[in-house]
């Protein structure tokens, strides 16, 4: 018999079905064993799913049964899955418009009972941005606090390493795989953070990376947290800024560091987020960890 979790890998997999349109199906047809005994013209009829998705989507099930295999494989490995429908499925992602269909762990799922705050920032961090966000890390771990980033090299690895040194909780949101932990220099840190905390990805362990994958990873590690807090901006203002725009419009507290002032006013909406200047700030912003 067909596990409701093959089922969903075979659509996300291979029917081309993302979070949005995965919800759509589910408002259609109801849970997604009944996709299995759907017509073509069922399918045509939900929203996003385009000219040839309902193909796509009847020849994706003649291969649940593999996908049956690779939940096996994956247990084996240490990687746990669980789907939007599962009682275990985070509570905070339902909270957003497009939770994944279908997570993958990888290390200590009580993790996801910590609140959390997000440090993110620039690949291209200064000295001071280092500094800020390690001693940033080691006061919110020191008060209870997990630190949930996005494994890159920069800012993210800072606080993913200062989590790690206080011995405090951090989670890891990657936009790949597992087998292909990128950039690949943090392979050893992704190693330490499932040890002790979580690895977490929507994306199953053979995918590498891509821009877009990268992106959208920005909205979990938004999502994990009760706080963002960004503690440099970088010339090229890219991950860490959008990451920025998905805390505004989840609604989440949103903090730029600006340790040394430099902070211009074109970089925030200051309508949207608050200025922090040392990590004294800590109090202050755990103060909007409810």
């Amino acid at each position: 018999m067909n596990s409701r979790k093959s089922i969903i890998m075979a659509l996300t997999e291979l029917g081309g079905v993302g979070p949005k349109t995965f919800q759509e199906i589910l408002f259609r047809l109801g849970p997604p064993e009944n996709v299995l005994s759907a017509e073509r013209e069922d399918l045509e009829e939900i929203p996003r799913i385009g000219e040839e998705g309902p193909d796509k989507i009847i020849r994706s099930l003649d291969h649940v049964g593999e996908f049956e295999e690779w939940i096996d494989e994956y247990e084996s490995l240490g990687i746990r899955t669980t789907t939007f429908l599962d009682d275990d499925y985070p509570a905070l992602l339902r909270e957003i418009g497009d939770p994944p269909p279908i997570l993958y762990f990888k290390g200590n799922l009580e993790a996801l009972k910590s609140n959390c705050a997000a440090i993110v920032g620039t690949t291209q961090a200064t000295q001071l941005g280092l500094r800020f966000t390690v001693d940033l890390a080691k006061e919110f771990v020191s008060r209870g606090i997990g630190i949930v980033s996005g494994l890159a090299s920069g800012i993210d690895s800072a606080a993913h390493l200062s989590a790690l040194k206080n011995n405090g909780l951090t989670m890891a949101v990657l936009g790949c795989g597992f087998f292909n932990i990128y950039p690949a220099e943090n392979e050893q840190l992704a190693d330490n953070i499932a040890a002790s905390g979580l690895l977490i990805s929507e994306y199953p362990p053979h995918k590498r990376v891509k821009a877009m994958r990268l992106i959208l990873r920005n909205r979990l590690i938004s999502a994990f947290s009760k706080v963002v807090v960004v503690t440099q901006v970088g010339t090229e203002r890219r991950g860490e800024l959008r990451t920025a725009q998905y805390a505004i419009k989840q609604g989440k507290p949103l903090f730029f560091a600006d340790p040394d002032g430099s902070l211009g006013p074109e970089t925030i909406d200051k309508g949207n987020a608050l200025i922090i200047n040392g990590v004294e700030a800590v109090d202050d912003i755990i103060k909007y960890i409810v």
